[in-house]
């Protein structure tokens, strides 16, 4: 039996079986040219339904929290949900197959064109569109934010302070998680506390 009934969620889909979360996830990561976050949004929310906006919002936050690329602990976690280890295992395994044997070969053509004034434009375009992707999700994600036990001035706030912190000061996350994720948890908690309290 698998560990699906384990998982109560609202999205309206959800994979068939072990190798449709192998090709699916093999899909998406072939879309993901700089935009892994942007692209499984839209993947797994968008068209496949296997995820909620705020399910999606919730398992990217514990896969930015672990240790590792986030984009992999959240395929884990998905398959994780459906199929137990084995979903795990195949959703891992489509995201890195087909794309790790790409990236070898482009990689040896890289080393040999990298000169090339067409292949350098070419990557400056690639990295604006992979910004844009980025951007794109990042609003989507904080429309969802607006009904988070949190309140909008709280994690606003937060959002705020890591901006500045991470993308102006290039402060670690490694020291800026602790200080604005540690005492944000806490608020979070004590919210959703008095807000059981209250219904009770």
């Amino acid at each position: 039996m698998t560990s699906t009934a384990k998982y109560k969620t609202s999205a309206p889909n959800k994979p068939k079986s072990c190798w449709d979360l192998f090709c699916s996830f093999t899909l998406m990561a072939m879309q993901a040219f700089g935009g892994s976050t942007a692209i499984a949004q839209q993947f797994l929310v968008d068209q496949k339904k296997w995820l909620t906006q705020s399910e999606f919002l919730d398992l990217l936050t514990v896969s930015q929290v672990l240790p590792g690329p986030n984009i992999m602990i959240l395929t884990i976690m998905v398959g994780d949900r459906h199929f137990g280890w084995r979903g795990a295992l195949a959703s891992f395994l489509g995201m890195i197959t087909l794309p790790a044997t790409l990236m070898l070969s482009v990689f040896v053509f890289y080393q040999q064109y990298a000169e090339n004034k067409w292949v350098s434009d070419a990557l400056v375009g690639m990295a604006a569109s992979a910004s844009g992707m980025v951007a794109g999700a990042a609003m989507k994600l904080l429309y969802n934010c607006k009904e988070n036990t949190i309140t909008p001035p709280v994690w606003i706030f937060g959002l705020v302070i890591t901006f500045i912190t991470v993308g102006v000061l290039k402060i670690s996350m490694v020291y800026i998680l602790p200080i604005v994720g540690i005492p944000l948890s806490f608020w979070a908690w004590y919210q959703f506390i008095k807000e059981r309290s209250a219904q009770s």
